[in-house]
């Protein structure tokens, strides 16, 4: 049980470690070519994220960042925080849920998923800007404000 820890605890700083590499420069930024490509890096991202790895998740979208690293970075421990604080009080995720999927044109795009817990829900946005070709991340944020989602 200790070695299993050990291996869990290094998994974890290796993650860490990626995810800073990642967004320790806005060089490495990959862009992404189309809307298709944005719901997959989407999905595979709620889906770490609703597993309880946010971290894993962080590290793996912050490849596609079109803002400062540095601010994302901040951002990210944030959520990261944040979505540990939830942990404690909500348990964790039971399941997420596309909602919607919005764009401006070819400028910018948004999708919105539900996060479920057994007694709370989250909203999560990701938001995408495209500048002149290439698509990059430019947000990622979550809400507890589950009426917005009835307004149009």
């Amino acid at each position: 049980m200790i070695k299993k820890r050990q291996q869990m605890l290094n998994i974890k700083t290796l993650i860490a470690a990626l995810f800073l590499l990642l967004s320790s420069s806005h060089v490495l930024a990959k862009s992404i070519a189309d809307k298709a490509k944005m719901d997959s890096i989407s999905e595979t991202f709620m889906a770490q994220v609703a597993m309880g790895e946010t971290e894993a998740a962080l590290s793996l979208i912050s490849a596609y960042i079109g803002v400062d690293a540095a601010q994302f970075q901040q951002r990210g421990q944030s959520i990261i925080g944040d979505m540990k604080q939830i942990s404690v009080s909500a348990g964790q995720p039971i399941s997420k849920a596309l909602l919607k999927k919005q764009s401006v044109q070819d400028h910018f795009y948004k999708i919105t998923y539900l996060l479920k817990f057994a007694r709370a829900a989250l909203v999560w946005e990701l938001n995408y800007y495209q500048a002149d070709k290439g698509w990059h991340l430019v947000d990622v944020s979550f809400n507890t404000d589950i009426n917005a989602l009835f307004e149009e």
